[in-house]
């Protein structure tokens, strides 16, 4: 039956998928982290680049970002007669940056939000025997705002996997991507569509499972050490 024979033909294309999404969370989770200590501490003029920032790329869609940056860009910079040619950058590149950036504007908000959590009378007790910033971020704010917010960041991490299926509209050959082909090379789409939701959902389910048992040790780890 076709519809089995095409899981043959996307099943190569879910290391690419995945790649995108782990790699664009985890550089989103440090620029987060970073991006919220400077809303929270006030930078001086950092923290007001970092709000727009954030405002931007919260306020307007995946599909318009990757189409900015992956057609945008390169005419942009045509048109200022800069000699800089960045034509045969693969596309894979841009969707990399693109879907960071997106991952680090929604990750300062919540990395934010769970730092500002923190009970303020540990940071006074912390303050109080001698502690510096550095320490007491180290050892009571971060653990404890992860702890917070990980539910959260694993939330998004599926939503960050899904997202990836836009990549198909710069030509990035992950699941959707593969899936627009096959159904054109074969005029069936309901089959090749329907596989790859399989798919998609399919990983869904594994991580699902996987965040779940790890949230536990997490509870674990917080009721013995928090």
């Amino acid at each position: 039956m076709y519809f089995f024979q095409t899981a043959n033909v996307l099943l190569p294309s879910l290391p690419l998928t995945f790649f995108i999404a782990f790699v664009s969370f985890c550089v989103g989770s440090l620029l987060g982290l970073l991006m919220a200590l400077a809303r929270i501490y006030n930078i001086p003029i950092i923290k007001q680049a970092v709000i727009l920032f954030v405002s931007f790329f919260r306020a307007t869609p995946l599909l318009v970002q990757l189409l900015i940056f992956y057609y945008g860009i390169p005419i942009f910079l045509k048109n200022l007669d800069m000699q800089i040619d960045i034509s045969n950058i693969e596309a894979i590149y841009y969707a990399l940056v693109v879907f960071s950036l997106y991952a680090s504007a929604y990750l300062c908000e919540i990395f934010r939000s769970a730092i500002l959590a923190v009970d303020k009378g540990q940071l006074e007790a912390a303050y109080s025997i001698g502690m510096n910033e550095y320490q007491v971020l180290k050892r009571i704010i971060l653990p404890q705002a992860v702890m917070i917010t990980l539910p959260n960041l694993l939330n998004f991490f599926i939503l960050q996997l899904k997202n990836t299926s836009l990549c198909s509209i710069i030509t990035v050959p992950e699941l959707m991507g593969v899936a627009d082909i096959e159904a054109g090379r074969s005029s069936k789409f309901l089959e090749a569509y329907c596989m790859a939701a399989l798919l998609y959902w399919s990983m869904c389910v594994v991580l699902e499972a996987l965040f779940f048992r790890l949230e536990k040790i997490a509870q674990r780890y917080k009721k013995r050490y928090l």
